[in-house]
């Protein structure tokens, strides 16, 4: 679960959420916003909190549970993560387009 992860590694570094929310420059808002309303952050804010953290996101989903995750969204992280920085948005972008 990928609340409780964050909430794991905020505790290993003694952070509350106000604390995370800064170092990842994510407003304060949206970070409580996914407890309160129980939405999960997506990937731009979940790279965000990887380099506030300073672990790579696959470590970050080291601990969730793979298997629940289908092989397409294991597989789409992998390439996320190898991306350039630059061509990151990009990405994000394209696929905001289909959603939207």
């Amino acid at each position: 679960d990928i609340h409780k992860r964050i909430m794991e590694l905020c505790k290993e570094r003694n952070w509350s959420l106000y604390k995370l929310a800064r170092e990842a420059g994510i407003p304060e808002a949206t970070v409580y916003g996914w407890f309160t309303k129980i939405t999960s952050p997506v990937a731009q804010p979940i790279e965000d909190i990887c380099r506030a953290f300073e672990i790579s996101v696959a470590a970050f989903y080291n601990d969730v549970d793979l298997d629940k995750l289908m092989p397409q969204q294991i597989e789409l992280l992998n390439l996320f993560e190898k991306v350039p920085d630059t061509k990151k948005t990009v990405i994000l972008d394209i696929v905001r387009s289909f959603i939207d």
